[in-house]
């Protein structure tokens, strides 16, 4: 696939990771704007930074793995530069998500999510990018 196609790729796939994160994580959309409401989420955040490995580690991981596999195809810089906006990236994206999540009803925030999620970002990263270097396409 030559260069210019692999950007497209890249660049849809990221896209689309970030609009399926959204479907995934706000899904009813059903959200409550009122003080009261967002101080009583706000009291219910998990601001734990550690916890056993289960289910949700692996899935919070995973759910951003592609976002950073389309973002290492479509962003053209050094490796090292495009490893740390990618975890800027994944980071901003988890962010907004959890914060997002403070105003819906029957979602939970976790501070744990916004690192987990980072680090899946980075981990996709990476694998587009050992990927391209062993085709020889960096």
């Amino acid at each position: 696939m030559a260069s210019r196609e692999l950007r497209t790729v890249g660049k849809a796939l990221a896209l689309g990771t970030i609009l399926i994160a959204i479907v995934a994580t706000q899904f009813p959309f059903d959200y409550g704007f009122s003080r009261y409401a967002i101080r009583r989420r706000w009291a219910r955040i998990d601001w734990e930074w550690f916890y056993a490995f289960d289910r949700d580690l692996v899935l919070n991981v995973l759910m951003l793995v592609p976002l950073g596999v389309g973002f290492a195809l479509w962003r053209r810089a050094g490796r090292a530069r495009v490893v740390f906006e990618s975890l800027a990236l994944g980071t901003l994206t988890s962010v907004v998500l959890e914060l997002a999540q403070l105003l819906t009803r029957d979602r939970y925030t976790s501070f744990l999510d916004v690192w987990h999620n980072a680090a899946g970002c980075v981990a996709g990263c990476a694998i587009a990018l050992a990927v391209t270097a062993a085709s020889g396409r960096s």
